[in-house]
């Protein structure tokens, strides 16, 4: 049971975690990186974007299709040097 509430405490930091991110890159789009013109192009165009909803729709999946990787990584190293401390 408490190999659950583990299980279940990490997937619930690595969402809420996910989501704040995401929420942090739309509201100061300058202090990360932006994805190359080509790049939007073509997942506009891959997506099918045709209105201004779409689009935003758009941005909310590649937030997060970039945040869930980084918080993962970022939580499996931390969990890593905390167990290798002696």
């Amino acid at each position: 049971m408490k190999r659950l509430f583990l299980v279940l405490a990490v997937l619930a930091w690595i969402a809420a975690a996910s989501v704040a991110l995401t929420r942090l890159w739309f509201a100061y789009p300058d202090i990360f990186p932006a994805l190359p013109g080509p790049w939007v192009s073509y997942l506009l165009d891959a997506y099918g974007a045709q209105n201004a909803e779409d689009v935003a729709d758009l941005e909310i999946l590649i937030g997060l299709a970039v945040s869930i990787p980084v918080v993962t990584l970022m939580t499996v190293v931390g969990l890593w040097v905390v167990r290798r401390r002696p």
